[in-house]
C-alpha cells in the first residue's frame, strides 16, 4: 500500500495528464469541421448534469478518455491507485456536470479548479473553457475571455442590484 501522499500525488499526476490531453483534443472536437460530426452529442445539455457527463459520441469517449488512461499508465502501478484515480476522476466529472455550484465543495479547494460553471458556460456558449478540471490551459491561451467578461459583467449587475 502506498503512503497517503504518494497516493495523492499520484492522482495530482494523473489529474494534469488527463487535463492536458483533454483541453487540446476538446479544443479540437470543437473546431468547426469536426464538432457537427463527433462532440454535438454531447452540447444537446446547454445545461449539464452529473450522468450526462457520460453522454457522448463513442469516438468522444474513446478521444478524451485515452488522456484519462494515459495517466493510469505512467503513474498507477498498484491497483489500489488506479481505485483511487478512478474515484476522483469520476466525482470531479460528475461536479463539473452537476450544473451546481456548491459552496463547501471540498474540490474548490484545489487550485486551478474549474467547476461545474467554468463548464457550464462551455456548454451554453461552445466556445472556450475547454479544460475538464483545471483553469491553467484556458487562462493561458486565453479561451476562456468570453468566460471572464460574462463573470466581470454579472459583478456589475450584482453591484447595481445592492
Amino acid at each position: 500500500m502506498p503512503r497517503w501522499y504518494m497516493l495523492l500525488a499520484r492522482c495530482f499526476g494523473c489529474a494534469v495528464i488527463a487535463d492536458t490531453w483533454h483541453y487540446f483534443l476538446h479544443r479540437l472536437l470543437n473546431h468547426k469541421r469536426i464538432h457537427k460530426h463527433i462532440h454535438k452529442i454531447c452540447h444537446e445539455f446547454q445545461a449539464p448534469f452529473g450522468m450526462e457527463a457520460e453522454y457522448a459520441h463513442p469516438l468522444e469517449t474513446l478521444i478524451l478518455g485515452t488522456g484519462y488512461i494515459i495517466g493510469i499508465m505512467l503513474l498507477c502501478d498498484p491497483v489500489i491507485l488506479l481505485w483511487a484515480w478512478m474515484t476522483v476522476h469520476l466525482t470531479e466529472t460528475v461536479d463539473v456536470h452537476s450544473g451546481y455550484d456548491i459552496p463547501l465543495n471540498p474540490l474548490n479547494l484545489i487550485p486551478f479548479y474549474a467547476g461545474s460553471q467554468h463548464h457550464d458556460f462551455h456548454h451554453v456558449n461552445f466556445i472556450g473553457n475547454y479544460a475538464s478540471t483545471f483553469t491553467w490551459w484556458d487562462r493561458l491561451f486565453g479561451t476562456d475571455s468570453q468566460f471572464i467578461a460574462y463573470n466581470e459583467k454579472v459583478k456589475k449587475v450584482e453591484k447595481k442590484t445592492e
